[in-house]
């Protein structure tokens, strides 16, 4: 919400809990959308210290160059949307990667050198079954069931 807004609303606001409080006004006026308005001295007061804080906002923004996304806000569009990526993995999905990549770097510290062996074959360079067997000696179908059982394996580590 820009200053302006803000400033406009809390000074409307102190206005009607101060007239509620049975304070009359007396000859202190603040101009609201061109319209004289007659306040106490309370309010008035109030008013001006909050006008100059806005200012001193603003100024002090301008000074060290500040820009916030919600001064771009409109009735249809919230400013900071503007910049996002809807390509971009959001932060729920990236910090529920990061912690099911760290139970996986546990359960797989609870594994054999064999089986540690075998998944970095396979997931890491990538090798498929049957260039393990060529280069192992071991045949793919006792290669294949190792990997089941490890697969089932690690999926019982990770759901403990």
């Amino acid at each position: 919400m820009p200053y302006e807004a803000v400033g406009l609303f809390f000074n409307v606001c102190l206005l009607f809990y101060l007239t509620k409080k049975g304070e009359s006004p007396m000859d202190y006026y603040i101009k609201l959308k061109n319209t004289q308005i007659p306040v106490t001295e309370e309010v008035y007061k109030a008013y001006c210290q909050g006008a100059r804080k806005e200012r001193y906002f603003r100024e002090s923004d301008i000074r060290n160059q500040t820009f916030f996304y919600d001064a771009l806000d409109t009735e249809e569009v919230n400013g900071s949307d503007m910049f996002s990526d809807p390509a971009a993995e959001s932060v729920e999905d990236t910090v529920q990667k990061n912690i099911l990549l760290e139970k996986l770097k546990q359960a797989v510290t609870q594994l054999t050198e064999e089986e540690r062996h075998l998944l970095s074959r396979l997931y890491i360079y990538g090798d498929s079954l049957r260039q393990l067997s060529r280069t192992t000696a071991v045949p793919a179908t006792t290669l294949q069931a190792r990997h089941q059982r490890l697969l089932k394996k690690l999926k019982n580590i990770l759901e403990k």
